[in-house]
């Protein structure tokens, strides 16, 4: 242990990156899978969260079952929250025995093991959906810091196969932890009139504009259908808007932004279907989501999002407005197709659990552990 202290070993956990409401998916997936592991991990492992502020007050739950220090910075300045993880963040972790970024980037070393998740390689397969001042910084931020630690994890097997890949990484230095979801008791009650559940922020890669078009197609044959968009304001926010206002069932898709999980967790109940067209996903947190409450889902092709589902629940990925339109309606029309796919994804949903991801959580950092000195410095406790 650090500088011969013992007791539990313990894990610096970076969200220093965190912007409430501004990061999606990777919000969620990072509370809520650090809040399994306080449920149900060993004590032998003890993380202790670095976070802003506001991140904090956000996300007050944190600090009522982990060790948590919180930064004085505004991390909505890139250029100061690099700041502090360089200056604020290394002198807290010097003595901790080992650091994980759960954002992507790794900042100075302290010289602890270090381990860095990765969401998606997005920012380099697909530059184009971010501003030229993000592109050029994760273009060079997310390369180098995937070469610089040791320990890689990735949110779902696609991803891990994608870092492997392209950085020539041994599978034994990626481990795996996805998201987990509760499992919903009995089947849900679909609303009525039929709403179609689209939860997302308005990024470019999430396809908002073809499902709005879509709709409108559907709505004009179902007179009572409904969608209903949740999530924050992304660089496609102002396209989203006219595509609504465009079209001609604009007063029937209902916007709510980014509201709290319990709030979600009731759209979700009464949706009959969620969509899920973005091109792009390291995981797809809604999608396992909807198939744990028994609520069909729709999603596009090529995806670790359409690799959760089965093949009856895919559109292909170069399927326009029409496609989607002709699926989303045999989903609310046709009863046996809409039992085959609950069925086949509740049990799907059964394999990502909060136990498993907080197992997987656990074995990722004793992989840490065992490399660098802190390893050797154990042995010679032993």
């Amino acid at each position: 242990m650090s500088g011969g202290r013992s007791g539990p070993a313990r894990i610096a956990v970076d969200l220093l990156w965190l912007v409430p409401g501004d990061v999606g998916g990777s919000e969620e997936y990072a509370v809520r899978t650090l809040l399994a592991y306080a449920s149900h991990g060993p004590s032998d492992l003890r993380p202790v969260v670095h976070l802003t502020g506001a991140a904090a007050e956000a996300h007050p739950e944190l600090g009522r079952v982990l060790d948590v220090e919180t930064c004085p910075v505004d991390n909505r300045h890139r250029g100061r929250r690099l700041l502090a993880e360089s200056t604020w963040l290394a002198s807290r972790t010097r003595q901790l025995d080992a650091v994980h970024h759960m954002g992507g980037r790794i900042p100075a070393r302290t010289g602890a093991p270090v381990a860095v998740t990765v969401h998606d390689l997005q920012p380099l397969d697909h530059p184009e959906h971010f501003s030229v001042a993000k592109r050029a910084y994760l273009g060079r931020a997310l390369p180098r810091s995937i070469r610089r630690a040791d320990v890689v994890v990735a949110v779902s097997d696609g991803v891990a196969h994608q870092i492997m890949d392209r950085f020539a990484i041994p599978a034994e230095r990626v481990p795996v932890v996805s998201s987990g979801v509760v499992p919903a008791v009995g089947l849900p009650v679909p609303s009525d009139p039929p709403t179609i559940l689209y939860p997302a922020v308005t990024h470019p890669h999430k396809r908002h504009i073809l499902l709005v078009e879509a709709f409108h197609l559907l709505a004009g044959r179902h007179p009572t259908v409904r969608l209903v968009l949740t999530g924050g304001q992304g660089r496609a926010e102002g396209d989203v808007g006219k595509a609504i206002d465009g079209g001609p069932h604009a007063d029937r898709i209902d916007r709510t932004g980014r509201i709290p999980a319990d709030l979600l967790a009731s759209h979700l109940s009464g949706a009959s279907v969620v969509a899920f067209p973005s091109s792009y996903e390291g995981f797809g947190i809604p999608v396992v989501e909807a198939m744990a409450a028994g609520v069909p889902v729709l999603v596009s092709g090529g995806t670790p999002a359409a690799d959760l589902v089965g093949g009856g629940s895919v559109v292909s990925a170069v399927a326009g407005p029409d496609r989607w339109a002709n699926e989303l309606e045999r989903l609310l029309v046709d009863d046996r197709h809409r039992r085959l796919l609950v069925e086949a994804g509740r049990q799907g949903a059964t394999a990502h659990t909060w136990e498993a991801s907080a197992d997987a959580l656990e074995r990722a950092w004793r992989l840490l552990l065992a490399t660098g000195p802190v390893a050797a410095r154990r042995g010679s406790e032993a």
